[in-house]
């Protein structure tokens, strides 16, 4: 059933659309830390394990950028199917339409033939019945 698949379709868009906004929130988050880390402290007053840190914050917010971005890519592609699902179905729907128009003319066609092939009757003309009439002979 093409509608199931399209629900599911749209179901599945709204799922990738919210988990990458939701991604795209902590990498903000995880940036953000990063940045003030930066502005508190001068690479000299740094020891080692701060630079350790940073460089794994650094590696997290890239990895959180690359799933985000295979998520917008999975989202662009949802979007693509459900847009050729309901191109599909437009479609399917039109040629649908255009075959009921062409049955409905045909039936009206055959109707006013049949119309016309019926004899006509004269309605300007009444004819009445006469009684029959019955005579008894009482011999």
């Amino acid at each position: 059933m093409e509608t199931a698949t399209g629900y599911q379709d749209i179901s599945a868009l709204e799922k990738s659309v919210a988990n990458a906004g939701s991604q795209l929130y902590t990498m903000a988050h995880k940036l953000h830390a990063v940045e003030r880390s930066l502005e508190q402290t001068t690479m000299e007053q740094m020891d080692e394990m701060e630079v350790m840190e940073l460089l794994e914050s650094m590696t997290e917010v890239k990895n959180e950028y690359q799933n985000l971005r295979k998520d917008i890519q999975e989202v662009q592609q949802l979007q693509r199917d459900v847009s050729t699902s309901i191109r599909f179905q437009m479609r399917s729907m039109q040629q649908t339409f255009q075959m009921l128009k062409k049955r409905i003319a045909t039936s009206q066609e055959h109707k006013q033939k049949k119309h016309r092939q019926q004899p006509r009757t004269n309605t300007n003309t009444t004819t009445t019945e006469l009684p029959a009439i019955v005579t008894v002979n009482e011999h």
